[in-house]
């Protein structure tokens, strides 16, 4: 099962063992496999039932992308899950920072399955990631920001103010740990409207990989929605790479 589910992972990947470990889960919840001629696992689906709407949930499926077993996949989740009055697909988190989706460039057999099966796109976010091993990563300049500890999750804030404190940008960053791959996650960056097309974001951000550096990352994550090209255009300014589109998807009976 670890080397099913580590095929094909993708730089930043959840680990197969993370993956597989027991969860606190619903009712209607179970982890299926599909097995080939000679017995062995072949694919494997974790089902859930969304306890706030009902909605069915597929939350992870592997099959080495073959198409055969992809499409078993589905239909034995469809099955299972199939008094639901909605289902979504590829839940779960596709990244060790905790984001979800189908990274649709890594897995094309099952994204091509899951449209065959009647699965749209609900959401889709550009998955970008960058480095911070390189020594030459420069200081923060002036105005600094101001750095908050946050506990829910763990991490900082920055916020960046004017000379008379009036505020022009924030960001919030989550904590590197162990269970991450020492990876950050950029979880927000927002310039205040007036503020824009100044600077200010690239200078913010700019701070916000110093901190994550100095604070033990080696790598960090982040993602913007699939039309907001100029948070990419920023992103890939700072020498971040745009590794895949992560897309959750749905279907109604």
């Amino acid at each position: 099962m670890l080397d099913l589910i580590d095929t094909g992972r993708m730089p930043g990947g959840r680990p197969a063992w993370e993956i597989l470990m027991p969860e606190e889960a619903p009712g209607g919840s179970g982890v299926f496999v599909v097995c080939d001629e000679r017995g062995e696992v072949a694919g494997a689906v974790r089902c859930a039932v969304r306890p706030a709407d009902g909605a069915g949930l597929i939350v992870w499926l592997h099959s080495r992308e073959d198409l055969e077993v992809t499409a078993a996949l589905i239909a034995l989740a469809g099955a299972h899950l199939a008094d639901r009055p909605v289902l979504y697909a590829c839940t779960g988190p596709a990244t060790a920072t905790g984001i979800p989706g189908l990274p649709v460039t890594h897995r094309p057999v099952t994204a091509w399955a899951l449209a065959a099966a009647g699965f749209m796109p609900a959401s889709a976010q550009r998955y970008f990631l960058r480095d911070l091993a390189d020594p030459a990563l420069p200081p923060p300049a002036y105005p600094l920001a101001e750095v908050t500890s946050l506990t829910r999750p763990p991490g900082w804030r920055l916020n960046l103010t004017d000379a008379a404190g009036r505020p022009l940008a924030d960001a919030t960053l989550h904590t590197p740990t162990p269970a991450t791959g020492h990876m950050a996650l950029l979880a927000a960056l927002t310039v205040r409207p007036g503020q824009r097309r100044r600077g200010i974001g690239s200078h913010l951000l700019a701070q916000a990989l110093h901190h994550a550096h100095t604070q033990g990352a080696s790598r960090i994550t982040t993602t913007v929605p699939g039309d907001d090209t100029a948070a990419a255009r920023l992103l890939e300014g700072a020498g971040f790479l745009l590794l895949d589109t992560l897309t959750v998807y749905r279907r109604h009976p």
